[in-house]
């Protein structure tokens, strides 16, 4: 099998000859333009030669063309911080305009992914384009004001995501379009102490589902990548992705739970926090542990978080021989 007839096996449960891996970083500096994250992604990929790519762009990357104020790293081990939220004011959100998806900041992200896909061949490992939810651009342009528009001014708000998903909906499609092989769908508020059952669904799912709706019908990868320590793993089956990525410890389902929670392919099975600061020997445990829970199926290896920069070298390789 080359890499993405691996990857694909694992997308559909079928029997693959190793188990496929995924690695990702920030490069906080070079992430910032198409170049630097293209040439970035790229020589990562080539260093430690995994089965799929993960495109892991700036944090803020979505809501720079709404006018977000950025303090940009100068630095790729150090990230950029945002200077302010955009949105203070409840009536904010029905000022946001519906952006077209493929210019400014978004253009940027689409150029790099045409950098990356001319220098990939069929036998290389596929790609996935990072976008975040709705409800988690939100947050990103409102933060903590988010939860008092909400219990204050939900109307406000819903007139708000709706304008977002459109926007992410359109920039999802013409993620497909420059030749990304799928996406990586990031919600960074599915924590379960930031939003009750009956808020995420009506905040969360109703406006994700939307923004999925112009590449749900395409037969392209789409993985859901839940963040957060007390997610409800059960909402995974709401949304037409072939797999899901989380962290599987603490408060969470353990990979053992998840495979009676969904039949989506599971994306994780390696701490990020171990990767950073344990040893070969803890990383090989991390791997046996999934390859046992999972029979080899149904999974790609992947960190449960993305990787520290600071994550030592020796480690990442250690990964690689290991699988």
């Amino acid at each position: 099998m080359n890499k993405r007839d691996r990857v694909y096996a694992a997308l559909e449960g079928m029997p693959v000859d190793q188990v496929p891996t995924s690695l990702w970083r920030h490069f906080y500096k070079q992430e910032q333009t198409a170049t630097g994250l293209a040439s970035a992604t790229l020589a990562f990929y080539k260093q430690y030669d995994f089965d799929l790519i993960k495109l892991t762009p700036s944090s803020f990357y979505a809501i720079e063309d709404w006018g977000a104020k950025i303090s940009f790293s100068q630095d790729d081990t150090e990230p950029s911080i945002l200077k302010q939220p955009l949105i203070r004011r409840s009536r904010n959100w029905r000022n946001l305009a519906t952006l077209r998806g493929t210019e400014g900041n978004y253009g940027e992200m689409l150029q790099a992914i045409k950098l990356v896909k001319n220098q990939l061949t069929e036998d290389d490992a596929p790609f996935l384009m990072t976008v975040f939810t709705p409800l988690t651009i939100a947050y990103q342009l409102a933060g903590e004001n988010l939860f008092r528009h909400l219990s204050d001014t939900p109307t406000d708000v819903h007139i708000g995501l709706a304008t977002i998903a459109e926007t992410i909906s359109r920039f999802a499609k013409a993620v497909i379009d420059a030749g990304a092989d799928g996406i990586f769908f990031v919600s960074q508020a599915a924590d379960t102490t930031k939003f009750d059952a009956e808020s995420y669904q009506t905040f969360g799912v109703r406006y994700d589902l939307i923004a999925l709706e112009r590449v749900k019908v395409e037969p392209v990868p789409l993985v859901l990548h839940l963040e957060g320590n007390n997610i409800d793993f059960k909402i995974a089956n709401q949304y037409p992705v072939h797999a899901v990525s989380w962290r599987h410890s603490g408060q969470n389902s353990s990979i053992k739970e998840a495979l009676t929670l969904t039949n989506k392919t599971l994306m994780t099975g390696l701490n990020s926090s171990i990767l950073e600061q344990g040893s070969p020997a803890e990383i090989f445990t991390q791997i046996r542990h999934a390859t046992k829970m999972t029979g080899g199926q149904r999974l790609i290896l992947a960190p449960t978080n993305v990787l520290s920069p600071q994550t030592p070298d020796e480690n990442l390789q250690a990964i690689m021989r290991l699988v």
